[in-house]
């Protein structure tokens, strides 16, 4: 990877590599530890609502409740987590404020401002928040300048290059966060209208590059240490994130950092071992067996008979027999000398 991949955010140096982009449902403390220690540079939580954020701490009796602890389990960090960063997203300047002065006091080490998120509930119809605010920059700009003036951790922020290809104005938003106080900025290199596919525009991605004197961070479509560096070369971007590319995948950061890819289909089972046992000591039995399901059919794909083994996961109903079923993936990998 290029020499230019150094950057800082507040006291925290990073280099050569890659960051995990948040994903909602996705990037928990158990995927957030397991990334890190394969060569993630940093991760950022799920996007968490100013909103929910304000609610349970106004009303500490709901904290405990099974949904005020589902809400605020999006701020865990895993032992040892550093930097670790929160993202928030709203489109009340105040209640933004107030929500990243919380989330500081909780423990967080960076906020990150979401405005690239392309969910209809979040943006509703363009009417709400993530990436939506692009339609109103002085909003976006001033919901900024309220968090950064509200705290003193360093405050980065996730955008895409528009909302449409009719409305990229990627360099003015970059233009608006950078004047705000804002000391990084990730940007997808996608509209709101393509989602996660389609092409990446690398010409707008380097316009806004050249436009800021704080890092940019390139985000979208990056499966190998190949996509990563092609997307630094040719928009001179400090470093990149990648989101979608983890998913099944955590050795992409490994590989991104200059290191091995995935590895052959028994290492990942025992991956898969692994982050299901991370996930059973942060969230409980119950639940790490549901949500570990959708992580197992991405893991554990390539071999004869991986769609049939994928259809048993609803079998996996406790850590026994997830488990056991991943030692019949043994057994079959065995019979097939793999």
């Amino acid at each position: 990877m290029t020499d230019n991949t150094r950057y800082s955010i507040g006291r925290f140096n990073f280099g050569k590599g890659a960051s995990l982009a948040p994903m909602a449902g996705v990037t928990n403390p158990p995927f957030r530890q397991l990334c890190s220690e394969l060569g993630a540079l940093y991760s950022v939580t799920e996007l968490i609502s100013c909103h929910a954020i304000i609610y349970f701490e106004t009303k500490p009796k709901n904290r405990t409740k099974k949904r005020g602890e589902k809400t605020l389990a999006l701020m865990d960090h895993y032992k040892g987590e550093s930097p670790h960063v929160v993202q928030i997203y709203g489109r009340e300047p105040d209640l933004m404020a107030e929500a990243a002065k919380i989330v500081e006091r909780e423990g967080a080490d960076i906020i990150d401002l979401n405005f690239g998120c392309p969910a209809r509930k979040v943006i509703k119809n363009g009417n709400g928040s993530g990436v939506a605010l692009m339609l109103d920059p002085p909003l976006l700009e001033e919901i900024t300048r309220s968090v950064v003036n509200a705290v003193e951790i360093p405050v980065t922020a996730k955008t895409r290059l528009g909302y449409s290809k009719d409305a990229k104005n990627g360099v003015e938003i970059a233009q608006r966060l950078e004047a705000s106080g804002v000391e990084l900025i990730t940007i997808h290199a996608r509209t709101r209208e393509q989602g996660h596919g389609g092409d990446t525009d690398f010409e707008t991605l380097k316009n806004i590059v050249d436009a800021v004197k704080i890092p940019v961070i390139g985000n979208g479509g990056i499966k190998s240490y190949e996509d990563a560096e092609n997307m630094i070369e040719q928009t001179g971007c400090r470093g990149v994130a990648i989101g979608q590319g983890a998913k099944g995948n955590p050795w992409i950061f490994r590989e991104v950092a200059g290191g091995m890819g995935r590895p052959d289909i028994r290492d990942r089972v025992k991956t898969c071992r692994r982050h299901l046992q991370f996930f059973s000591d942060w969230s409980g039995e119950e639940l790490a067996v549901l949500e570990m399901r959708k992580h197992a059919a991405w893991y554990l794909k390539g071999f004869d008979g991986a769609a049939a083994f994928r259809n048993r996961l609803g079998e996996a109903t406790s850590l026994e027999r997830f488990n056991n079923l991943l030692d019949e993936v043994d057994l079959i990998l065995d019979k097939l000398n793999v």
